[in-house]
């Protein structure tokens, strides 16, 4: 008698689970494309970008350097670019799908003596006011970017991380937890191994 007592009680726990499962999944969905989705290219991709099958070459005088960003709905890249010199540049950034084609691109100017922040997701719409000025410039990558490159004029300076966010796809620097640095280098291959230097 007790085991059938038990039994039942499981198979009621069951059922239970299952229906505030089916319950709670689609709030979620919702949820996670309030912020839109990182889960496609962007759209404004020029037609044929994507038709580009190899790494850039390195713009005379700049460094190039690749790194491996995350942009999905619950994480995000931050980067950082620094203008020590006393002259307005321009840093290429670009993004790469697993074979090698070019998914992503943008330039972005940084004043003299200035800073840069770049986002990968939307930030709230009242973000602290370090974030605030200058307003962060958002380089969607979307999970189809495996790899990006920044060219890095005379005088530029970048460091980075990603950030896990609550899955909208939009940052929130007073809530986001967890950051890991963003490991740099000059060769493409040597990206994902350890020991890699991290402040081009």
């Amino acid at each position: 008698m007790k085991r059938t007592a038990l039994l039942f009680v499981g198979m009621l726990a069951g059922v239970i689970l299952t229906v505030g499962f089916f319950r709670i999944a689609p709030s979620q969905a919702t949820l996670a494309a309030g912020g839109g989705s990182d889960e496609s290219p962007p759209a404004a991709l020029a037609p044929g970008i994507d038709g580009a099958s190899a790494l850039p070459t390195p713009i005379p005088g700049e460094t190039l350097v690749y790194f491996a960003p995350s942009d999905n709905d619950a994480t995000a890249t931050v980067l950082f670019l620094y203008n020590t010199d006393t002259v307005t540049h321009t840093v290429a950034v670009r993004g790469f799908n697993y074979a090698g084609a070019l998914v992503y691109s943008a330039s972005v100017d940084i004043a003299a003596s200035g800073f840069v922040r770049l986002a990968s997701d939307a930030i709230v719409a009242t973000p602290p006011p370090s974030w605030a000025t200058p307003a962060p410039v958002i380089v969607n990558f979307t999970d189809s970017t495996y790899l990006a490159s920044l060219s890095l004029p005379k005088g530029v300076k970048a460091e980075g991380y990603v950030l896990f966010n609550p899955g909208t796809s939009t940052v929130d620097p007073r809530l986001d937890q967890g950051a890991i640095p963003l490991r740099f280098s000059t060769d493409p291959a040597t990206v994902f191994l350890p020991a890699v230097q991290n402040n081009p």
